[in-house]
């Protein structure tokens, strides 16, 4: 009766039913549906192109309506060289400006070009943000395969030793086991029982992390994550050229660097600008009234005009932002070839990382199919008598753990192509 408790307690450790399974690429919409940090990069990035808008904005004219009422009273002053004043009058204006800033020595153009790249860069940093989160989604989603196949794995340990403990308490009521030999395989299943429950606790912790980073609630019920499929292929390793020059081309952190340094560059020559002159259209019609607004076409006039300005001497004020500027541009590039570098070092790693982890994976598979072939000769010559208890139990120690390892093999070879996609700018949904 305890053991078959105890079976029980195993089975309800394990989770949810199979067809309720959570898909990876399932997890991974869901991320960037309802992650906050998905959100909050998307809203900066909105900033940014809002920015730009705003740049361009400076390339059409600007028009002002304005109006005022007062009422005045006049000085005893006025009055006196003006007889004809009364004591106070209303008084009633109406404009309407329009400017046009025809050339401001391309500051404009360079503000315009630095909002541009600041915007790339945002668009850069989304898809930068996105990418770590599928590859973070990525991670926790096989931690909690892996805890998954070791609940699994131990439960059907505990199984083998409950049925070899079934065995030995026959033998031993027929005088052809000891008690030590009972106590054995009770002692090794409660073992493997004690794992599974390690196992599930793992499991727990790892959903836990995977609901906060797919944006939900701790306690939305999430599905479990498919089963890993041992039989699945493995990719092909890139050659490190190849997988440059792609990762040259698209990757985030490479392209939100080079956006950076253009619009540094641009920020340069928005400094310089202002060593040149500027020059602007105006025109208005105003109109002014006194007593009543009832205006007419006799109380309006119009003014119509170029104006150039040229500031020559600013106390050095313009000398230092362009050095500024220029110490910015200088720290962008230098920046940007770090980061450079750094994609470098991580992409080699990631395909060594890949290229390791598939051939542990080919060792790992064929060692738990020796182990097993190994422990079921060993349990077959243990029932007969021909193999010691001490023989039987390390050959089931051998399988658990080949078992093991061979899953988290299998699992480490998925999270290294994940990251070397990563490495390359090309972790995408379709």
């Amino acid at each position: 009766m305890k053991t078959i408790l105890l079976s029980l307690l195993l089975i309800a450790l394990l989770p949810v039913h199979a067809e309720e399974t959570l898909t990876l690429e399932e997890a991974w919409r869901t991320a960037l549906r309802d992650n906050p940090n998905e959100a909050a990069t998307r809203a900066r990035f909105e900033q940014a192109l809002a920015r730009a808008r705003l740049a361009r904005g400076a390339y059409h004219p600007q028009l002002e309506a304005t109006g005022n009422a007062a009422r005045v009273s006049f000085s005893d002053r006025a009055q006196e060289l003006n007889p004809l004043l009364e004591d106070s009058a209303e008084q009633f204006e109406a404009a309407l400006r329009a400017t046009w800033l025809i050339w401001d020595g391309g500051a404009r153009r360079s503000r315009l070009n630095a909002a541009l790249s600041a915007a790339d860069a945002a668009e850069a940093s989304l898809e930068e943000i996105r990418m770590d989160l599928l590859a973070n989604v990525g991670r926790a989603f096989t931690s909690a395969q892996l805890a998954r196949e070791n609940v699994r794995i131990s439960t059907a340990d505990a199984e083998f030793q409950n049925r070899q403990l079934q065995d030995i308490r026959r033998r031993e009521a027929a005088g052809a086991a000891s008690r030590a030999d009972r106590l054995n395989f009770d002692i090794r299943r409660l073992a493997a029982e004690n794992s599974a429950v390690t196992a599930k606790a793992n499991y727990d912790t790892a959903m836990a992390a995977l609901t906060a980073l797919l944006g939900l609630d701790a306690d939305h019920p999430l599905p479990a994550p498919a089963p890993v499929d041992p039989d699945a292929p493995a990719h092909g390793a890139p050659a490190y050229a190849d997988a440059w020059l792609e990762a040259r081309t698209q990757l985030p952190a490479l392209m939100r660097a080079e956006s950076q340094v253009r619009a540094a560059r641009a920020n340069v020559d928005v400094e310089r600008g202002a060593y040149r002159p500027t020059l602007a259209a105006f025109g208005d019609v105003s109109a002014t009234r006194t007593e009543d607004p009832a205006f007419s076409g006799e109380d309006f006039g119009n003014t119509v005009g170029l104006q150039i300005a040229w500031d020559l001497w600013d106390g050095g004020q313009r000398r230092a932002r362009t050095r500024e500027a220029q110490w910015a541009l200088d720290e962008a590039g230098a920046g940007a070839r770090a980061i450079e570098l750094q994609a470098q070092s991580q992409l080699a790693n990631a395909i060594t990382a890949y290229t390791a982890a598939v051939r542990s994976e080919e060792i790992t598979r064929e060692t738990l199919e020796l182990t097993r072939e190994n422990r079921d000769l060993v349990e077959a010559a243990f029932r007969a008598g021909q193999e010691s208890l001490l023989r039987l139990n390390e050959a089931q120690r051998d399988y658990t753990t080949a078992e093991s390892r061979a899953v988290q093999a299998r699992l480490t070879r998925e999270q290294a192509w994940i990251d070397l996609q990563r490495a390359k700018g090309s972790l995408i949904l379709p």
